[in-house]
């Protein structure tokens, strides 16, 4: 299926890292206009504000966009502090192109009389709004929900803050390493690296976003029902602990009992690499010992239950560490594929972008953007039947559409001048 800006793939063509000039000739005739799409999907006709910086809020307004959402992307002249992050493609951050597609960018200061205005009359035409302002900002910039709320009462506005709004690390700053850390997530690596360490993923974030989607989706939901909107707050705090939940789960009169974990669940270096293999059940234990030659390891009462395995994880690790560096990591992954071991080689982003697998869910399409050209992201990663969504637009510049948005809102072109000439606005429109 094809959904706007996606571009079927080709097989045939192998792709490298290093990109030719001939390359880009055919990636240009691959790809779509930088002009937007029709819009499809569950949420057309729904209108979004995203008032957000980095990844918590950002994605979930992005999750919208790409189920047919109209979103506006509310930023200050400045910009999404995001958009400072390396590395860049042609001035653009490559972080911020990632959870900030299919969105419209306005830039306007909202601390000036003028500028709220310009917020508030967007919110009268508004469904949602998604902010992450520490908690106390967004009353002092006049976008709280009791003020939008009087403006907007059947609007849903979802906060997403670090801690939440309320208790003792209500003001506490954080970004996503700081809730990793604190909240068991960085100590539980010891598992599998054996010292503490940080996953590179966002994790709070990108579960923060999925709760803050879910609520709003749950809220929409409620408001058709009922015509009245709220308030939905969620947080980095929330989003650590839901995604960790097995974890989160303490007797408070009994004692734990037996081993945790699973064995084997790791990585084993091979030959020329590495590669995870996981047998969870005794079903998996047996056919991944039979497939490595091992089967008297499968026959071994000491280890013919998970628990029993991760008891004697240690001696375990020594006798199959040396048959896995007899195969190289390709030989062992046809071997264990063919026989249904769950198995893979360490890739890197850029070498799973191109896999077969991810080609064939439609995952890695090529839009154009208006400043970087044939650009490949991540594709739609819901798919509906009935109501396909797709990539509208590549993420904006900054206040790229600030001139269309006023336009919109029915400002003329003196008032425009005005408002720029004042230091209210910046950016301009998607033709300029």
């Amino acid at each position: 299926m094809n959904r706007g800006y996606l571009r079927p793939g080709n097989s045939s063509l192998r792709w490298t890292y290093r990109v030719k000039s001939d390359f880009i000739s055919i990636l240009k005739r691959m790809t779509s206009t930088s002009q937007p799409v029709e819009p499809s999907g569950p949420f057309v006709g729904v209108k979004v504000l995203d008032f957000c910086s980095f990844i918590n809020g950002s994605y979930s307004a992005m999750l919208m966009g790409d189920m047919g959402a109209e979103v506006i992307k509310v930023e200050p002249l400045t910009g999404d502090l995001s958009r400072g992050w390396g590395p860049f493609l042609a001035g653009e951050s490559r972080f911020f192109l990632g959870w900030n597609r299919n969105k419209r960018s306005i830039a306007i200061d909202i601390s000036a009389d003028e500028g709220r205005r310009i917020a508030h009359a967007l919110v009268r035409q508004s469904d949602v709004v998604v902010e992450n302002y520490r908690p106390g900002v967004t009353k002092r910039l006049g976008i709280d929900y009791a003020s939008l709320n009087d403006i907007n009462p059947r609007l849903v506005y979802c906060s997403s803050t670090a801690f939440g709004s309320k208790g003792p690390y209500v003001r506490r700053p954080a970004y996503d390493p700081v809730l990793q850390t604190m909240g068991g997530a960085a100590k539980l690596n010891t598992n599998f690296s054996g010292k503490v360490a940080i996953c590179s993923v966002a994790v709070s974030d990108y579960q923060a976003s999925m709760l803050a989607l879910t609520g709003i989706i749950t809220a929409l939901y409620h408001r058709e029902r009922t015509g009245e909107g709220q308030l939905i707050e969620t947080s980095l705090l929330q989003g650590i602990m839901s995604a960790q939940a097995h974890y989160f789960c303490q007797a408070l009169e009994i004692e734990e009992e037996g081993p945790t974990g699973i064995f084997p669940y790791r990585l084993f270096e091979t030959k020329d690499d590495q590669i995870f293999v996981a047998a969870p059940t005794n079903k998996f234990w047996e056919i991944l010992c039979d497939a490595i030659g091992a089967r008297e390891l499968a026959l071994d009462p000491r280890y013919d239950a998970n628990a029993k395995r991760v008891s004697h994880r240690e001696e375990l690790i020594e006798m199959l560490q040396p048959l896995f560096t007899g195969k190289t990591t390709a030989e062992w992954e046809e071997l264990l594929v063919e026989r249904g071991v769950p198995c893979a080689p360490v890739k890197s982003f850029h070498e799973f972008f191109l896999d077969p697998q991810v080609e064939a869910m439609e995952m890695n399409p090529v839009i154009d953007h208006s400043t970087i050209g044939p650009l490949r992201q991540v594709g739609v990663a819901i798919n509906f039947d009935k109501t396909p969504g797709r990539i509208q637009r590549p993420a904006p510049t900054l206040g790229q559409h600030t001139i269309e948005i006023l336009s919109d809102l029915g400002y003329d072109e003196d008032a425009i001048s005005r408002l720029r000439l004042a230091g209210i606005i910046s950016g301009c429109s998607a033709g300029e």
